[in-house]
C-alpha cells in the first residue's frame, strides 16, 4: 500500500468512526432499544487508523490506550443493552463522568492530530480546529449536572448544535481527505 493509499484509508476509517460515534440508529427488540451502529465499532476504526498513521503523526500512538478503554466501555454497555436492556457502566455516575472526560480528551486529541496531519501538507485546518473546540465545549456542557429534562428548549438547542457540529466535522474530514489525497487514485 502506498503512502497516499494508506493515508486515504486511515482518514476514511476516521470519518466512518465519527459517523458510527455520532449517528445513533436503534432497533427495538422485546421492548428494548439496541444500537445498530454501535459506538465500539468507532473505536475499532479509530484504533486501526492510528496504526496506519503512526509514522505520519507520532503523537497519535499515545491515543491507543484511551481508544482501547473507550472501546471496551462502549462494548460492555452495548452488550449490557443486548442482554439486559440496560447500560452497565453508565449506571454509576462517577464511571460515566470518567468515561465522558476520557472521550472528550480522545476526540479533542484525535482531531488535533488530524489537523496537524493536514497542515503538514500545507492545507489550512483552522476550521477543523474550530469544530474540534466546539465539539469539546458541547460535550462538556452536557456533563454539567443541570436539570436538562426541565430545560427542554435548551436541550433541543444543544442537541441541534451537536447535529450541526457532527455534520461539520464529518464534512471537514471528508474535505481534508480529498485535499490530502488529491490527484491520486
Amino acid at each position: 500500500m502506498t503512502d497516499t493509499q494508506q493515508l486515504r484509508s486511515a482518514l476514511t476509517r476516521i470519518i466512518w468512526g465519527y459517523v458510527f460515534l455520532y449517528l445513533d440508529l436503534n432497533l427495538g427488540v422485546n421492548g428494548h432499544s439496541l444500537s445498530v451502529l454501535p459506538n465500539w465499532v468507532s473505536f475499532l476504526l479509530f484504533f486501526s487508523a492510528i496504526g496506519l498513521l503512526k509514522e505520519e503523526v507520532r503523537d497519535l500512538s499515545l491515543l491507543k490506550p484511551f481508544c482501547v478503554l473507550l472501546g471496551i466501555a462502549e462494548g460492555v454497555n452495548w452488550l449490557g443493552v443486548l442482554l439486559t436492556g440496560e447500560t452497565v457502566l453508565y449506571r454509576f455516575y462517577l464511571v460515566y463522568a470518567l468515561v465522558i472526560c476520557i472521550s472528550i480528551y480522545f476526540n479533542f486529541q484525535m482531531l488535533t492530530d488530524v489537523a496537524a496531519l493536514v497542515e503538514a501538507r500545507n492545507i489550512d485546518a483552522g476550521t477543523l480546529r474550530a469544530v474540534r473546540n466546539g465539539d469539546a465545549v458541547l460535550r462538556a456542557l452536557w456533563m454539567l449536572p443541570l436539570p436538562w429534562q426541565e430545560w427542554e428548549l435548551l436541550s433541543a438547542l444543544l442537541a441541534l448544535a451537536n447535529i450541526v457540529m457532527c455534520l461539520c466535522m464529518v464534512g471537514l474530514l471528508i474535505r481534508a481527505r480529498k485535499m490530502c489525497c488529491e490527484g491520486t487514485t
